[in-house]
């Protein structure tokens, strides 16, 4: 297949995968609209995660802050500390599950075999499902900076949302090279959900999703290897503490170094499981 495949797609112009990409885009959002449900659900839940831990820690400490916790972050505000990581997350999140199992999806609909036999390199359409869970993404954030905002003061100036938006724009950049990845690999291990929920359970470990990473010196070390702590970590000091952004090149270049290894090693590592899965013909098996 891939002999009589390969001489079609170095016919494609770059106009024919832009056209792609943008079917591709359409589609995906087309299939979510046809849920309105799921847009409510999105928007709310990763808020509503967050009271147990807050019940908790009051139950402890008697408070919504302790001196410990504000000795750590800089900031007492605990309350907005998780829901800044919530909202954070859903990016992280949401590409896990979009991105890295839209291939899979395409197999359980039965459209896997003519992606592959189609001219278009299955890594364009990638590409498209990729630019609709950004848009996604943005839309439930923007739910969720709305609600942060209105009922537990955090304020949203353009001089704070400017630099946030470039250290997001940092961090999703090399995580969706991850996440492409990711989507390589489920077309060869045929199975998705459970290292996704792994992969959520090292996210919660060991970053600043839910708690500063600074309380156990090995959490501490493994997370400076995590994008999303150097975003977060950033995020918050923007948000919280009202660091000034010039302050912030160091983790702006360590992004962009992460960023540049992840999208390198996502193509290449999703073109060889692609191509593998095709040379052993197991495309369609479940």
């Amino acid at each position: 297949m891939s002999a009589t495949v390969a001489p079609a797609r170095s016919g494609m112009t770059s106009a024919s995968y832009a056209h792609v990409v943008w079917a591709e885009f359409t589609k995906t959002v087309n299939i979510w609209l046809s849920y309105p449900i799921m847009i409510a659900f999105w928007a709310v839940f990763p808020l509503l995660w967050v009271m147990p831990y807050v019940f908790q820690g009051k139950a402890l400490v008697g408070s919504m802050s302790s001196p410990s916790f504000q000795q750590l972050t800089g900031s007492g505000n605990y309350m907005a500390f998780v829901l800044i990581g919530a909202m954070i997350s859903t990016f992280i999140f949401s590409g896990l599950w979009g991105v890295g199992n839209s291939l899979r999806e395409e197999t359980y609909w039965g459209t896997m075999e003519y992606i592959i036999a189609s001219p278009t390199p299955p890594l364009v359409i990638l590409i498209g499902k990729t630019l609709a869970e950004w848009a996604w993404s943005s839309l439930m954030v923007a739910f969720q900076a709305a609600i942060i905002g209105i009922f537990f003061g955090v304020q949203f100036t353009v001089a704070k949302v400017l630099p946030v938006m470039l250290l997001l724009g940092l961090l999703m950049v090399g995580f969706y090279g991850f996440a492409i990845a990711f989507a390589g690999l489920t077309l060869l291990i045929k199975e998705v959900q459970g290292y996704v929920h792994t992969l959520e359970w090292v996210f919660f470990l060991f970053s600043p999703i839910r708690y500063p990473v600074q309380v156990n010196p090995i959490t501490q070390l493994v997370s400076t290897l995590i994008p999303l702590t150097w975003a977060l970590v950033a995020i918050r000091s923007i948000m919280l503490v009202n660091q000034k952004p010039v302050n912030l090149w160091r983790t702006v270049i360590v992004l962009c170094a992460m960023d540049i290894v992840l999208l390198v090693g996502g193509y290449f590592l999703f073109v060889w499981l692609e191509r593998k899965t095709r040379r052993d013909g197991t495309v369609g098996m479940h």
